[in-house]
This record gives structure tokens, sequence and C-alpha cells, in this order.
């Protein structure tokens, strides 16, 4: 975890078989898989109180999500694939 006091928690990815380890304190600096016995994992670590760059991310990747507006990513095709029109 970030030394400033930052909040947030810490996943732990095993690259051998892909289960999922949480931390919210402090991260053991060895890890064992549980379900495969792997030891060498994928580190991410999500914030879980709002900066600046946080907010900036959600602002500039949201969608409006009004009804009738469409998706600026999907065409008419799309949707019919999918059954939806």
């Amino acid at each position: 975890m970030a030394t400033d006091g930052t909040k947030g928690v810490v996943t732990l990815v095993c690259l051998t078989c892909g289960k999922e380890k949480y931390f919210t304190n402090d991260v053991p600096a060895a890890a064992t898989c549980e379900q495969c016995g792997g030891t060498v994992f994928r580190t991410f670590t999500t914030p879980t109180e709002p900066d600046e760059a946080a907010i900036d991310a959600l602002e500039s990747q949201a969608r409006s999500i009004s009804y009738g507006d469409s998706s600026p990513d999907s065409t008419q095709g799309d949707a019919r694939d999918l059954d939806l029109i």
C-alpha cells in the first residue's frame, strides 16, 4: 500500500491459475496460491478514496446513459447481432 495514507485494495492475481487474493492492509512479501501452489502473482492496486486522477479518469471514460442515447462505439449492425433491435 502507499505510505502516504491513501487507502485502497491490493489484488494479487496468480499467473498460473488466475486465482485472486485481496488485501486491504499489509501485503505479504511472499504469497502462495491456495488453489495451485503458485508463488508468482501480478499486482493491481485500486484506490478506494477519490483523488483528482481517479475522478478525471472516470469522467473521461463515462458515457451518457440517458434513454435514447446511442453508444459512440456501436453501430446498428452491432445491436442487430445482439438481437437488441
